[in-house]
């Protein structure tokens, strides 16, 4: 290869690093396209087109994560308002004997605080509770 194609062919292998850093590919697409950069020494179109096909599957991955993101917080956002509701709820019954049913049973003392996660209950033998919201599945006053 005489020394103008190798000038060439580093300027083009620079703009290729480039790229490759802009797209923020995982290790293994880094390995297979220097592999292919390897077998192919100047072919350098295929080689582009191979790193555009990378780049589509990166941005359709990205673009699938971006959508469960999108469900999570939904979810979340509704999560909040039964959380207020429950926190609402508690505010109301402080000072009374309350049943509280969580995701590992039940637990039953006065409420004697709520919090903006948490609400703190006295059980019989006069220690603190403290429950947090999202442990919560039900709230029922006891007489």
């Amino acid at each position: 290869m005489s020394s103008k194609h190798l000038h060439h062919a580093s300027k083009e292998m620079k703009k290729i690093r480039t790229w490759l850093e802009k797209l923020d590919l995982d290790d293994s697409t880094l390995e297979q396209i220097h592999s292919l950069l390897q077998e192919r020494k100047g072919d350098v179109e295929q080689i582009l087109k191979r790193m555009r096909g990378e780049g589509q599957e990166q941005r359709a991955l990205l673009a699938d994560e971006r959508e469960l993101l999108q469900k999570i917080c939904d979810a979340l956002h509704t999560g909040t308002s039964l959380i207020g509701d429950i926190r609402d709820e508690l505010n109301d019954l402080i000072g009374e004997t309350v049943e509280i049913t969580v995701n590992f049973g039940l637990v039953t003392g006065t409420v004697r605080a709520v919090r903006i996660d948490y609400v703190v209950l006295e059980d019989a033998l006069g220690r603190f509770v403290y429950l947090p919201f999202t442990n919560i599945q039900a709230v029922a006053l006891l007489d």
